[in-house]
C-alpha cells in the first residue's frame, strides 16, 4: 500500500494529483523554451524559430476563384497570382468538376484559339482567365448536375497547386 507524503501531513488526495500534474506542466514548459532558445541561438537571428506564422515560399502560386452569380454561374474568373520569391513556370490549368463521388478532369488547352500555356510568372505578377461554363455544358451535358468544381495547375518542377473549391449549386 502505497502512502504519499501528503497523506501523511493530512492533506486530501486532492492536492497529491494536483502536485503531480502542475509539476508536469511546468517540466513541459522549461523544455518548451529551452528548445525554442538552443535552435534559436545554434542558427542565429536568422535560423528558423518556433512560430506558426506562415513563411514565405520560394516557389508557390495562389489560384483564386470568381464565381458571376452566387448560384449556377455562367462565367467563372480564374486569377494565378506568384506570391513566391523566385520566377515560376506553370502548365495548362486541369479544371475539376465534382458530383458526389464522381469527378470530371479537363484540362484548358487554348484560350481564344491561342496557347498561351505554360505560363511564366515573375514574383509578384498575375495572369487572369475568364472561363465560360456553358462551352462545357454544351459538349458534355452531364456536367450540369456538377455541384461543386476546382482548378489545379503543376509547375515545372512537378508541384502541384490547387484553387478552393467552389460550390456551383447545392444538388
Amino acid at each position: 500500500m502505497e502512502i504519499s507524503i501528503l497523506t501523511m501531513l493530512g492533506l486530501p488526495p486532492f492536492f497529491d494529483t494536483l502536485l503531480k500534474w502542475s509539476l508536469i506542466i511546468t517540466v513541459l514548459v522549461i523544455v518548451f523554451f529551452l528548445y525554442g532558445s538552443t535552435r534559436t541561438f545554434k542558427k542565429g537571428s536568422s535560423g528558423k524559430k518556433m512560430s506558426f506564422r506562415n513563411r514565405s515560399k520560394l516557389y508557390f502560386a495562389e489560384i483564386r476563384l470568381v464565381k458571376s452569380r452566387r448560384f449556377n454561374p455562367s462565367n467563372i474568373e480564374m486569377t494565378v497570382t506568384n506570391t513566391g520569391k523566385k520566377d515560376i513556370d506553370l502548365n495548362a490549368p486541369v479544371i475539376i468538376f465534382k458530383r458526389w463521388f464522381t469527378k470530371r478532369r479537363f484540362r484548358v488547352l487554348k484560350v481564344e484559339h491561342s496557347e498561351i500555356y505554360p505560363i511564366y510568372l515573375e514574383p509578384g505578377r498575375s495572369s487572369v482567365l475568364d472561363i465560360s461554363l456553358d462551352q462545357f455544358y454544351e459538349a458534355v451535358p452531364e456536367l450540369q448536375l456538377a455541384c461543386r468544381m476546382r482548378i489545379e495547375m503543376i509547375d515545372h518542377k512537378g508541384k502541384s497547386y490547387s484553387s478552393q473549391t467552389i460550390r456551383l449549386k447545392w444538388f
